[in-house]
């Protein structure tokens, strides 16, 4: 047999196993086929799909790139290429890739299932709806477009239609995992719990070790509050690879140190030696989980704290005895030279295994420096009488479901013209233009203290915080310096639905984590204006003193 009748043998082989779903034996028979037929795009192109399927995402992107070379217009390697890229945080290189091959081949469904999937990265959601639909009018079963014109639809508010599009692909595949789990993420960000775990518990059915249905599940039992149940299946967010290469670390390379690393079993596990708390998540959730330092501090394990080096300082000043780094990539030394190792999200796993164990959160964690505090008082007392509300509306992370925590400053309208209320704007970010045009609109003026960076100089928004009476914030990371001051803040969300699991209340309209938080909702305000007006109204009425 000569040496490409062999390769053409591997490669049916390697066909077959892919084909079964055995991607490690089909990837070494495709690459023992390349190695006899170097420049076959078949092979190649199947190897690179393999890759992908098996998250070895930088050699598909390399094999890719290599057959592009020899075949600039091999719609296939640019298609994955646009995947890879995807996976690898370059959407707009991915939408270039899609496009290239589109131009190929217009009538390619897998270019424009994966284009859509890079303006959804791009968060252009209505051009990947569009995408995704013409790519379903070449192929109208195409369950994986089905699925992805589902998410860009819920992150549109066209929950109807969307719940359409993963009941279709569920109905397609019945027996794929997958289809069940992203359903089971739709209806979640619906707060429909009970149908949300249905399809979870149907993906674990189908395949028990999906830690993206696990980690779903996990996500309904703490918005419902089951935290002895939910925190179990929360540890699995670092295998989720959607999580580990947003949330976690930007560095492959911290990551994977990471993973080599001996976890730490809790306070039980006496004489460990240091323990290292790594930070996760935004900067707003570390400083949500960092409310359990005091008891890491009363259990007695040694500890190396990261923190964000914006706050180094104030946690240093909070707890003096304790030891705290600032976050890197790489991270520090002391975090890679301790025996163990903790994500900072698995500490409620440890603590706060029940409601009850909430009520040991600290009233206070942090304080702002008093003298940067008394001369912000200063300066707004020598405004006119009346409360100080420090004001801040928006999150500027890139996510779809930002619309559902953030709302322009326009729609505060009714809350800025109240009487006897000078209002402080902390929210980070330019705010310029939006602060002019309501000040044209409705003759209203925020305060803004335009010398303080309100992203890199947290010390001067702690201090500005504590300088003022009352914080009014939609969910963002304003919210948990405040909550961590200790301070008096009032957290707005729409129709009683809570952005995250930790802004869920059981009733009582307060927080479980922050004890100066108050949550300002309901079923009824279903859209921003309307909750609005009621903070207005709220606002108002305790002024009155009525």
């Amino acid at each position: 047999m000569d040496r490409l009748e062999k390769a053409k043998q591997l490669f049916l082989e390697a066909l077959a196993l892919h084909e079964k779903g055995d991607l490690e034996r089909a990837a070494r028979l495709y690459q023992e086929a390349l190695a006899l037929a170097p420049e076959r795009p078949s092979v190649m192109n199947n190897l690179a799909a393999v890759y992908l399927k098996l998250k070895r995402y930088l050699e598909a992107k390399r094999l890719c790139e290599r057959l592009l070379q020899i075949h600039p217009e091999d719609e296939g390697a640019l298609v994955n290429l646009g995947a890879c890229q995807i996976k690898l945080d370059s959407p707009e290189d991915a939408l270039t890739s899609c496009d290239r091959a589109l131009a190929v081949k217009p009538d390619f469904a897998d270019a424009l299932n994966n284009r859509g999937n890079a303006l959804i990265e791009l968060n252009r959601l209505e051009e990947a709806v569009a995408s995704y639909e013409r790519a379903l009018a070449i192929k109208p079963d195409y369950a994986d477009a089905l699925n992805n014109l589902g998410n860009a639809l819920v992150g549109l508010g066209r929950e109807g239609e969307a719940n359409a599009c993963f009941r279709r692909a569920v109905t397609l595949e019945p027996d794929e995992a997958e289809r069940h789990f992203r359903f089971g993420n739709a209806l979640s960000a619906q707060h429909r719990w009970d149908e949300a775990t249905a399809q979870f518990e149907r993906a674990l059915e189908l395949n028990p070790a999906s830690a993206d249905a696990e980690f779903g599940l996990a996500g309904v039992r703490l918005f419902q509050q089951q935290f002895e149940r939910g925190w179990p299946g929360y540890e699995r967010r670092l295998e989720v690879e959607h999580y580990r290469r947003k949330y976690f670390r930007d560095s492959q390379a911290s990551v994977l140190l990471y993973e080599r690393l001996a976890r730490w079993r809790g306070p039980g596990e006496a004489g460990v030696g240091d323990v290292a708390i790594w930070a996760e998540q935004g900067i707003g959730d570390q400083v949500l989980f960092s409310t359990l330092i005091p008891e890491l501090i009363e259990a007695g394990v040694p500890f190396v704290y990261e923190v964000d080096h914006r706050l180094l300082a104030a946690y240093e000043r909070a707890f003096p005895g304790a030891r705290f780094v600032a976050k890197e990539d790489p991270p520090q030394e002391a975090l890679q030279r301790a025996r163990y190792a903790l994500a900072i999200g698995s500490l409620p796993g440890l603590f706060r295994r029940s409601r009850e164990d909430f009520a040991r959160q600290p009233a206070k964690l942090l304080s702002a420096l008093p003298e940067r505090a008394a001369y912000y008082r200063h300066r707004l007392d020598a405004l006119e009488p009346g409360l100080k509300v420090a004001l801040s509306w928006r999150s500027t992370r890139k996510d779809w479901w930002v619309t559902k925590k953030s709302a322009p400053l326009a729609d505060f309208t009714p809350l800025l013209k109240l009487a006897g209320v000078r209002f402080v704007d902390v929210q980070y970010g330019d705010t310029a233009a939006e602060r002019n045009a309501v000040e044209a609109a409705a003759g209203v003026r925020l305060t803004r203290f335009d010398e303080v960076d309100h992203l890199a100089e947290l010390e001067e928004v702690l201090a500005i915080l504590e300088a003022c009476d009352l914080l009014i914030t939609s969910s963002n990371a304003t919210a948990h310096f405040a909550g961590a001051l200790g301070k008096r803040t009032w957290l707005l969300y729409p129709a009683d639905q809570g952005p995250f699991h930790y802004w869920a209340h059981d009733g009582s309209h307060r927080s479980l984590w922050y004890p100066s938080v108050e949550i300002v909702t309901g079923k009824q305000f279903t859209e921003w204006e309307s909750l609005i007006r009621h903070a207005a109204e709220k606002l108002a009425h305790e002024k009155s003193g009525n």
